[in-house]
């Protein structure tokens, strides 16, 4: 097989390294139905937003919002009043009997019968239950934050990987305009050797050129489709659902200063609410610990039939009777074997912790907007000078491409100025990602909600 078959095999199989995975079956053919399947266009936008509403994480996390909930609901259940209805039965033997003049009167039934309502009401406990209620409440807050957390991470991997697809797409792009110019150089060469003006070892090297360039490609190309398959992940879809991206780089000039930045982040970042609630959680429950030892007021009562109560006008034991109590409960603790000292000092112990650890988290927050802004920085300045030396690379081969046309340069010249060209164009791509992913970096830190804008 000579040099130009070889290279027109490795192109071809670059070329169907792309959609391979899509358009295959388990036998290897493409069918008519797969081959007429339309191709979903997926925008930047939509693909966060369908990522950060499809993962199982997610609806993990939102599943312990609803179990925060209940727990708030718990909390506050100690405000309202509780009741149970109890019925009970007891055969007592032997019986007791008292004697009253001349009759023999029956104390207690043979058969003990028992139904009665309990209800009791906590009426004052020195602000527990309102704290409890509060505690509740902030780990509902912080379920909530979970989510946003999650959903951050998912979101911003997605766009990550969107971006790195868009630059697989374009360096694919960049390698096939490659080939094909330097196919069309190996038909001159040809053409050049069978006119006696250019040598064989020409067209072999050129020919080793076309080889090597195929099988970045197919890297490439095989790189894309790993891509792809990664993104189908994120957003849930079916891993047999082809589509294609639409979009260019995102990138900004962030103009607002340094502590403006650093402000809206400690404001937006869900870390920073995860912190302070957490801080929040923990100073609540020191003012908890901090009732342990105080009493509580609860009011009870009981209402119901039993039999065996005697009354002045009736002495029959076995006769169910009426009967109620209601009371006042006083609960004082007097002696816990100082727990409730114990535990007031692990609660300052985790309190302080809390507070360190969102001041901690303050100063992480802080730091990473600073080296965000001057990633963004130093990849505009790359792109600017990836964009400049693309235009040279270009200049310079066409001028070396017309001195060879014209016989005054050499083939090794020109194809080197052809991988010069096309390395400066994957570099400008690859520059252009690290820019669009410093800015994306940058938005993350700042707490941005990327996964809204595509609704």
């Amino acid at each position: 097989m000579n040099v130009s078959r070889i290279s027109l095999f490795c192109a071809i199989l670059a070329l169907a390294g792309e959609t391979a995975f899509a358009q295959r079956g388990q036998s290897g053919e493409v069918s008519a139905a797969e081959a007429a399947r339309p191709v979903s266009l997926i925008t930047f936008e939509q693909a966060v937003a369908k990522a950060a509403a499809n993962q199982p994480l997610i609806l993990q996390a939102e599943a312990a919002v609803q179990t925060a909930e209940a727990r708030v609901g718990q909390a506050k259940s100690e405000y309202l009043p509780e009741m149970t209805a109890q019925a009970g039965y007891n055969y007592l033997s032997p019986a007791q009997y008292i004697d009253v003049g001349s009759a023999s009167v029956q104390t207690t039934p043979g058969n003990a019968y028992d139904f009665h309502l309990d209800a009791g009401m906590l009426l004052y406990d020195f602000g527990k239950r309102e704290l409890k209620v509060r505690l509740a409440q902030t780990a509902r807050s912080s379920a909530h934050t979970s989510v946003d957390l999650i959903r951050q991470s998912v979101a911003y991997e997605t766009a990550a990987i969107y971006y790195g697809l868009l630059f697989r797409k374009e360096e694919v792009e960049a390698l096939d305009e490659q080939l094909t110019s330097l196919n069309a150089h190996l038909e001159t060469t040809k053409k050049r050797e069978a006119e006696g003006t250019a040598s064989h070892l020409e067209i072999l090297a050129t020919g080793m050129r076309i080889d090597r360039t195929a099988n970045r490609r197919i890297d490439a190309a095989a790189a894309l489709v790993k891509q792809k398959i990664a993104l189908r992940q994120l957003m849930g879809s079916a891993l047999d659902e082809d589509f294609d991206i639409a979009g260019t780089f995102a990138t900004v000039q962030e103009t607002r200063d340094e502590q403006t930045l650093i402000a809206v982040a400690l404001s937006n970042r869900p870390e920073i609410r995860a912190a302070l609630q957490a801080e929040s959680a923990e100073e609540l429950g020191l003012s908890l610990a901090g009732l342990g030892g105080y009493p509580s007021i609860s009011m009870q009562g009981e209402a119901g039939y039993r039999n065996g109560l005697l009354t002045e006008d009736d002495q029959n034991a076995n006769k169910l009777t009426f009967n109620w109590r209601l009371g006042v409960l006083l609960t004082m603790p007097v002696f816990d074997g100082f727990r409730s000292d114990e535990e007031k000092n692990a609660a300052e112990g985790k309190a302080e912790a809390a507070h360190q650890a969102s001041e901690e988290e303050r100063r992480i927050v802080t730091a990473q907007v600073l080296q965000a802004l001057q990633d963004l920085s130093a990849s505009h300045a790359q792109a600017i000078n990836a964009r400049s030396q693309v235009a040279q690379a270009q200049e310079s081969c066409t001028m070396i491409k017309m001195r060879y046309d014209l016989g005054a340069g050499t083939n090794a010249d020109y194809l080197d100025s052809l991988d010069a060209l096309y390395s400066a164009k994957i570099d400008d791509f690859s520059v252009q990602l690290r820019e669009a992913q410093s800015a994306l970096a940058l938005r993350e830190k700042l707490g941005d909600r990327i996964w809204s804008e595509g609704k």
